[in-house]
């Protein structure tokens, strides 16, 4: 065989081999054997033979790297099936969480709170929610949103009273990358809420410079960022609360008239606990349940004595300090009935003033009298127990005797 066949076949042979024909693999090995074919024939079949190691082994990687990707995209594919089953599951858990049924209360009052949020919740309407600190203004904003066509998108809340004057416009606006040095492009809380809802909590301390551009957003439904002259446009329902007296705050000129009027298409008022006595008891029973189970002390109760106590509070904070005083009593008392002697000393203190007042149709009284009396009826409610009864009153045993001993009591 001449010089010419001898590399004709050696090319035959390495395309065979590159076309998966592995058993000619053994014809290439022959022609690198020294002797057998001239030097250069060998040296071409070693190269050949080289040459096809290196693409069988880039083959082999390619397809190792093409098995990992397709592993890893399968993994993926169940990572994303995974998240969409958890989100529809949070979801869930939030739109059960704010719904209705989860409102305690069975005063006229909540009654009427909650049917009023409903019929509003599929309606783009602004609402203003007012009520002292600790009633639950939020929570109302949330059941606006959660149980509407919104509860999908956003529900932003900004404390108005949180953010400092000079942060408020780009907290609310956003502001455009290069306006200071080191600044970048950052969206705000209105373009965050688009589509959904924006909860603006306090809003009666809101800067007057910053009430002026929220009124333009709510007319022109376009926001534009610190340091930009763009207006983007934004759907965004508008649900504000305060615990101040917005007209006084308009007549005296720290509200805008008309942002009132605009964030005040609807009013929904929320009463102190104090005027919704009924509610207290399944409040605290609410509370009570909760937080046993998150801290393992399922057997706790109230006795008859504690509850009327509570229930006799006036609740200055309303529904959050109630339900602070539940979880500390949760956490510290030391036996599962909880006794008055557990309770807070201004919630004890609270009771003995409540214990001593006098209605205006009575006859005045001596303090010393007033005294007498409130000791006699505290001893009686503590069943004549001693200890018991100077808790309440604030004052030691060896005092509680003398002050018997004063009014011929013992």
């Amino acid at each position: 065989m001449n010089h010419k066949d001898l590399i004709d076949r050696l090319i035959t042979i390495t395309e065979k081999i590159a076309l998966g024909q592995y058993g000619e693999a053994k014809a290439l090995f022959e022609m690198t054997k020294k002797g057998s074919y001239p030097p250069d024939i060998n040296a071409l079949a070693e190269a050949f033979g080289l040459m096809l190691v290196r693409v069988e082994a880039r083959e082999f990687h390619l397809k190792q790297t093409i098995d990992h990707l397709k592993k890893v995209q399968a993994e993926l594919e169940l990572a994303k099936e995974k998240l969409a089953r958890e989100n529809i599951g949070l979801r869930q858990s939030v739109y059960r969480h704010f719904s209705p049924k989860r409102i305690i209360g069975q005063s006229k009052a909540i009654v009427e709170i909650v049917e009023k949020a409903l019929k509003l919740a599929d309606m783009p309407v602004s609402v203003l929610i007012t009520g002292e600190t600790g009633t639950g203004k939020e929570l109302i904003a949330k059941i606006l949103h959660y149980n509407g066509i919104r509860r999908d998108k956003p529900f932003i809340a900004v404390n108005c009273t949180a953010i400092p004057d000079t942060l408020f416009e780009s907290e609310l606006f956003g502001i455009e990358k290069g306006v200071a040095t080191g600044v970048d492009r950052r969206i705000g809380r209105i373009e965050q809420a688009n589509g959904g809802t924006l909860f603006l909590d306090e809003i009666g301390d809101m800067p007057l410079m910053s009430q002026a551009k929220i009124l333009r957003v709510l007319e022109e439904r376009t926001v534009t960022r610190v340091g930009g002259s763009k207006s983007i446009p934004v759907d965004v329902r508008i649900i504000a609360a305060t615990n101040k007296d917005l007209k006084k705050e308009v007549k005296e000129g720290r509200f805008r008239e008309d942002l009132y009027f605009r964030i005040n298409v609807v009013h929904i008022h929320i009463p102190p606990l104090r005027e919704r006595k009924d509610d207290i008891p399944l409040l605290l029973n609410n509370f009570l349940r909760i937080y046993s189970q998150r801290y393992g002390r399922k057997n706790m109760r109230f006795s008859q004595e504690a509850m009327e106590i509570l229930k006799k509070y006036s609740w200055p904070g309303n529904v959050r300090e109630l339900e602070n005083e539940v979880e500390r009593l949760v956490a510290l008392a030391p036996y599962d009935e909880i006794r008055p002697e557990d309770l807070s000393e201004d919630i004890r203190q609270g009771f003995s003033q409540d214990s001593v007042s006098v209605s205006p149709l009575s006859p005045p009284c001596s303090i010393a009298e007033m005294e007498k009396k409130l000791i006699f009826d505290t001893l009686k409610y503590t069943g004549n127990n001693k200890s018991e009864a100077a808790k309440i009153l604030g004052i030691s045993r060896e005092g509680l005797r003398k002050k018997m001993q004063k009014y011929g009591l013992i």
